[in-house]
């Protein structure tokens, strides 16, 4: 393992240089897109990356069940705090690790959410589909290197996650406009990486988890990277909030979470679930994309209520309530949130 580890090491130095001077603009143009709402997660990924340094004072990370649940512009709205949610599909507790490094390169956040959704579900080894979406928008760090390493199972499988031309290849025939004029460096996100979802399509059941007082043991993966992300929070001097979002859990998901609301308090890092708070909400099932994912409304409603209980937490937040620019971008999404009640 040492051997491989220093070959996959050595053969990521080397084409590093290699790819800087010949290759990165290759990548660039092949690798895939995603620029068109609402998960434009080009933007709200690699747009995080040319934000203000010291913009955020809490940030969110996690998988879709944080991106569709906490919406920075309406808690900036209820709070002046500014938020920003850097979070990806079903996004890997090592991912989540990796991305809390990215964001303290420029961030000093007061609190850092980390929504609980994968800690309860998803595979040990994640799709190559949940990897892409982690590496796809990160610019080429150290960081990068290691989250490619702990994310895929071979060699060829690592050096493709860090170096997605191995896998984009062959889009030469997909390409559009967009390709050619795709620039990293003006990318940027109204929403903050949130993301909007439409009207629910149906009425979506609630698991009944009253009285669910099981432990179920989550695997020591999972454990050892929920560790990992406590002792950089503590070595960053950021406080740390352990949450999960209103999202229909099942009983079978509430007694793992109830693993990790154990791990929680060994720690001493807050914990909530909020699942057990929809009548304080108003939340109902109609509220809801999907099964699990909140809609636009849905998610109003429970950042309103996650603002308020934030506030009683006593994190000295600072606000900035008078911002002309996040006051024009709130307006966009109050608009666009009004065409779901209209």
């Amino acid at each position: 393992m040492k051997r491989e580890t220093m070959k996959f090491l050595g053969k990521a130095v080397l084409f590093l240089a290699i790819f800087a001077m010949l290759l990165a603009p290759l990548q660039q143009l092949l690798e895939r897109k995603s620029l068109s709402g609402p998960w434009d997660m080009s933007n709200k990924v690699g747009g995080f990356y040319n934000e203000p340094e010291d913009e955020f004072d809490l940030m969110f990370f996690g998988s879709s069940h944080a991106y569709a649940a906490f919406s920075p512009l309406r808690l900036w709205e209820d709070t002046g705090v500014k938020s920003y949610v850097f979070a990806t599909q079903q996004q890997p507790l090592w991912a989540t690790y990796t991305y809390l490094k990215e964001a303290f390169k420029t961030q000093r956040p007061q609190a850092v959410v980390v929504e609980l959704n994968m800690t309860v579900i998803g595979d040990e080894q994640p799709k190559d589909s949940v990897n892409y979406s982690a590496l796809d928008y990160l610019p080429m760090s150290w960081n990068k290197v290691q989250l490619a390493w702990n994310s895929g199972e071979t060699l060829e499988n690592r050096t493709a996650l860090l170096f997605n031309i191995f896998k984009y290849h062959s889009r030469w025939s997909e390409l559009k406009r967009e390709d050619f004029t795709y620039d990293p460096d003006t990318l940027r996100d109204p929403y903050k990486g949130y993301v909007l979802l439409t009207k629910a399509r149906a009425e979506q059941a609630r698991p009944d988890i009253t009285g669910v007082t099981d432990r179920t043991a989550i695997s020591e993966k999972k454990m050892y990277w929920l560790q990992q992300i406590v002792d950089l929070c503590k070595e960053e001097q950021v406080e740390l909030l352990f949450l999960k979002s209103a999202s229909n859990l099942s009983a079978e998901e509430k007694a793992m979470l109830n693993t990790v609301e154990d791990f929680a308090a060994e720690n001493g890092i807050t914990f909530h679930d909020f699942n057990e708070d929809y009548d304080a909400i108003g939340l109902n099932g109609k509220m809801f994309y999907d099964e699990h994912h909140l809609d636009g409304t849905g998610a109003a409603l429970f950042t309103d209520y996650f603002a308020r209980w934030l506030m009683e937490q006593g994190i000295d937040f600072k606000t900035d309530p008078d911002n002309a620019d996040w006051a024009a971008a709130a307006a966009q999404y109050d608009a666009e949130l009004a065409k779901q009640s209209a």
